[in-house]
This record gives structure tokens, sequence and C-alpha cells, in this order.
């Protein structure tokens, strides 16, 4: 074997600690259509910046994946009414929810490990709205990111989930 492979372990990487976490939303992504246990679904994919850091001093990143449904029972609409702290109105609905409107907000997630063969994951179990510490009051915009996160759709090598799919990776 040549002495030139160099391989990561991704079971390597700094994950955040189990327990309550302040972040930003930095990035509300559209991933297009995936095939689940229950057949092709369209994903949507919500980053948070934690202000808490890994050794080095960078914020954690940590994502969460839906399902693309507002319907009363799906896990998104849920997330995001605990997240803004009241339950849409049908007007709301019918005028539909824009995920963009929500990068940049404020929340405190609850982060929990989740183990596997191959590594240890962070995976955000809940969100509540952010509070200001001083005031104690909900602050939708208290917090902002490092700045570092490129957004997805931002990046050079971006490709809509639609080219995505006709192109390949």
């Amino acid at each position: 074997m040549s002495d030139l492979i160099i391989t990561e372990d991704p079971a390597n990487y700094p994950i955040p600690e189990e327990g309550l976490h302040h972040g930003v939303c930095v990035d509300a992504i559209s991933i297009g259509t995936v095939e689940t246990p229950w057949g092709a679904k369209e994903k949507v994919s919500l980053m948070f910046e934690l202000q808490s850091t890994d050794e080095d001093g960078k914020p954690f990143l940590v994502g969460k994946r839906f399902t693309r449904s507002l319907n009363e029972k799906a896990t998104l609409r849920k997330f995001l009414e605990k997240w803004k702290g009241s339950k849409y109105t049908p007007q709301d609905l019918q005028e539909g929810i824009n995920l963009e409107d929500y990068v940049g907000m404020s929340a405190t997630l609850f982060i929990v490990r989740n183990e596997t063969e191959e590594r240890t994951y962070a995976n955000v179990e809940s969100i509540l709205p952010y509070k200001a510490p001083d005031t104690g009051e909900i602050s939708y915009y208290g917090l902002k990111p490092n700045g570092e996160y490129t957004r997805v759709c931002e990046r050079p090598d971006y490709k809509t989930p639609e080219e995505f799919a006709l192109n390949g990776a």
C-alpha cells in the first residue's frame, strides 16, 4: 500500500455534547426526492450553527432533515411551530411557509447523540424559541452566525436537486 494514500476517519469529527444549545439557522436546503422505506419523498434540511464550539474554537454545525410537508402531522410543521412558539393559521398555510424566512433566526436546540457501528452523530431532537439571557424574552434574531458558513445554494459547485438528479454528482 502506498504511503501517499491518506484517509480520514469520519468517526473523529467533533460533535457537540448532548443537551440544550443556542444556535442560528444558517441554511435551508432543498434536497429533492429521496428514496425512503415509504417510497420517494421530497426532502428539505435546516442547518444550524451552534454558539458552542469545538476544541479549535469553530462553532458546531448540526442539521435536521424533513419530508417537505406541512400536514398537521408532519414533523417539519411541528418543528417550525415549536420554534416560532405558535401554531400556523389556516391563512399562513394557504399562503405558504417560506423556509428562507427562517435563515438567520435564533433557536434553542436539544441535541442528542446517536451511535452507529461507524460513528456517533449529533442530532437535533427538538427546538424552542431562543430567549435572551438578559430579559428572558423571546428573541428571534438575538444571535448572529460567525459568518464563515457558506450556504449550499451559494457554493460554486451547487446544483439544484433537479440538475443533480439529471447529471449526478
